[in-house]
């Protein structure tokens, strides 16, 4: 996956908050693993993913429906949180296996 940025964060948490907040963390590594496949496509294939785009978070996210929350709201800052441990996660995962 590329690298992530602010915009990064800002989007995939506002598919978060689309969401019911059970769901949160398995929707959260999806985005991911989904960003990180069409990446590896665009680097082997030298396009874009046909249905991920271009292997960054943000390109993933925008083929989502996303809320409107205010960034100071408490379910923006859980839903942030919890895309942040899902980064986390997906990170360990990558590292420890190769």
């Amino acid at each position: 996956m590329r690298s992530v940025g602010l915009s990064d964060l800002d989007i995939a948490t506002r598919v978060l908050l689309a969401m019911p907040r059970e769901h949160w963390f398995q929707i959260a590594a999806k985005l991911i693993e989904d960003a990180h496949t069409a990446d590896l496509w665009r680097k082997r294939q030298g396009c874009t993913h046909p249905n991920g785009g271009t292997g960054s978070l943000y390109a993933q996210a925008s083929l989502h429906q996303r809320a409107g929350t205010p960034r100071n709201s408490a379910r923006y800052c859980a839903a942030l949180t919890t895309l942040l441990c899902a980064l986390d996660a997906w990170r360990n995962r990558v590292h420890s296996e190769t």
